[in-house]
């Protein structure tokens, strides 16, 4: 049977193999495909993270199956969440502090923590790379749109500059005609 492989952000490969292939195997020629070390690939089926010792057939992975790779380990998700709180938790919690008292805020504050897990947990890859897709093509809008500011200010600048010259020599053209007389003109 042939799977489809595919990396969030698009590069994808098609593999052929079997219903008895381990999970470990499959990370194996993803690793060789796709390039991607094994140790950093988690492999995810229907939202449902693949064991190494498990095979195919334990999560009835037919054929034309597609299978996400996700890049980043659990653990060091887990690690992020009990490391210092981000720059958003720490604003919101301000921010919820100045309306409740110290012990509501922090209840508050720790369920909109809990409710925004939640609903990161319930997203799909293919959500997951819509979202990357957006956010990527909203970010080249906004860099051509800076490349265009930047070369509409270095044409007019080039135009102000460019318009002296022409302006000095027309002058000097002008002095020059003033001290040697009128331009002469030859016939044939």
């Amino acid at each position: 049977m042939y799977l489809t492989v595919k990396l969030l952000l698009g590069r994808r490969c098609s593999l052929k193999v079997s219903g008895k292939e381990s999970v470990a195997t499959l990370k194996k020629l993803v690793s060789q495909h796709l390039q991607v070390p094994e140790e950093k690939q988690h492999l995810l089926f229907r939202g449902q993270l693949l064991a190494d010792d498990k095979h195919l057939s334990d999560y009835s992975i037919g054929p034309n199956a597609s299978i996400n790779v996700i890049m980043r380990p659990p653990e060091e998700a887990a690690l992020d969440k009990t490391g210092p709180p981000q720059p958003l938790w720490l604003q919101l919690g301000q921010v919820l502090g100045k309306h409740f008292g110290p012990k509501d805020a922090k209840a508050v504050l720790g369920l909109l923590r809990q409710e925004y897990e939640e609903r990161l947990q319930r997203l799909s890859p293919e959500a997951l790379e819509q979202l990357a897709g957006h956010l990527l093509a909203q970010q080249q809008l906004e860099e051509l749109a800076e490349e265009k500011e930047d070369l509409a200010a270095a044409s007019e600048l080039q135009q102000h500059d460019g318009g002296g010259e022409e302006e000095e020599e027309e002058e000097d053209g002008k002095e020059a005609a003033q001290q040697t007389g009128p331009p002469c003109s030859f016939t044939h």
